[in-house]
């Protein structure tokens, strides 16, 4: 019934974003749908393989070993560096690069906080107002790389048909916004909590693809990084044999659709056997992305990074869950355990040093690591 539904983040988000095809609905989504999708085709994503192939392995070949690391900041880190790197070819060797992510940051918290932008004399800003600043500043941004034309990337959104330079801009905005990167960090760290306690499985992930595809279907089955989504009725929706009427919002939980019984046997255990068993053909009951005609443009793209993130670092180093940690998750915005949960690398070179994060750490206070 998507034709009669409509996205319910447009009087939330719209401001912080601006319009995009999150926010836009009927005739003018699709053309923005048909044309953005041409950027995230097979052929295109081969195209930035090696962009993300450097990115990946310049971030994680000094990784710290032998010392406990947040696996989570890890990835957000590492998520936020590719995203930027590989939408508007910022140089992570230079100092403005950081100062972008900061930027976008900022620009996050302020999706995630009350939508209110007041100044108020002898007060502090609010959240809202300065991610409503970072994003005046991030435009800023998007423009001066657009006109130095020192990316593809921003060079093939402009040649995008009916693209006025409000959307090429508000588009790399929200790609390169902390959106993305948060959303593969929190796949990404589900992932290493569920491998970090065998190291046999490692071994054996990095030997066969098909493995790893079960797997990490198992992982946004039982983790989706969103816990659901909202839509707004347009027109009267009969449902299930239920009465939806116009005007009411809608909310659907992938949490709850990815653990239903009915689909999937034993639905709270990590089980990815069961994608090549009684679930063989139920990935269409997926909806980690998104599904129908609001399912994410840049899938394949977000697989991609996530398994050249994977393939990478098992093929570097094994990892180990530090024992006795609370793994609980907290869902919003996103999923993530709710402490920092720490693991460790060892270089699978038998040469590579174990280097101490801390020289002192003896005069550290408990809990400050990477």
């Amino acid at each position: 019934h998507s034709d009669k539904l409509e996205l319910g983040y447009k009087q939330f988000m719209e401001e912080i974003y601006g319009e995009n095809i999150l926010f836009t609905d009927g005739d003018f989504s699709t053309g923005l749908r048909d044309a953005l999708s041409e950027l995230f085709t097979v052929d295109a994503i081969k195209t930035y393989q090696s962009d993300i192939d450097r990115i990946v392995k310049n971030a994680i070949k000094d990784i710290l070993t032998g010392a406990p690391v947040c696996i989570y900041m890890l990835f957000k880190k590492l998520a936020i560096e590719i995203c930027l790197s590989l939408f508007l070819g910022l140089d992570f060797s230079q100092s403005d690069a950081s100062l972008v992510t900061d930027l976008t940051v900022t620009h996050w918290h302020g999706i995630i906080s009350v939508p209110v932008a007041v100044k108020i004399p002898m007060m502090n800003e609010t959240t809202y107002s300065k991610a409503l600043d970072a994003k005046r500043k991030l435009l800023e941004v998007i423009n001066e790389r657009r006109k130095e034309k020192c990316h593809q990337f921003p060079q093939h959104v402009e040649r995008l048909p009916n693209f006025s330079d409000v959307l090429v801009n508000n588009h790399l905005l929200l790609f390169t916004s902390a959106l993305i990167p948060k959303a593969l960090s929190s796949i990404l760290t589900s992932f290493m909590i569920e491998i970090g306690s065998e190291v046999g499985n490692q071994n054996m992930l990095l030997e066969d693809p098909d493995l790893l595809e079960r797997y990490l279907l198992e992982v946004v089955r039982l983790y989706p990084p969103f816990l659901g989504g909202r839509r707004i009725i347009r027109e009267e929706v009969i449902c299930g044999g239920f009465r939806f009427p116009a005007g009411h919002a809608l909310l659907y939980m992938t949490y709850a659709a990815h653990r239903d019984p009915d689909v999937f046997d034993q639905p709270d255990a990590f089980m990815p056997e069961r994608w090549s068993q009684h679930n063989k053909n139920d990935q269409d009951k997926l909806f980690t992305l998104g599904a129908g005609p609001r399912q994410c443009i840049g899938e394949q793209l977000v697989w991609t990074i996530i398994k050249t993130v994977i393939n990478e670092l098992l093929r570097g180093y094994t990892v180990k869950l530090l024992p006795d940690q609370d793994l609980a998750y907290k869902w919003l915005p996103v999923s993530r355990p709710k402490g920092n949960v720490l693991v460790t690398f060892q270089g699978r070179n038998s040469n590579s040093l174990s280097r101490s994060l801390y020289p002192d750490t003896v005069d550290k206070p408990k809990g400050e690591y990477l």
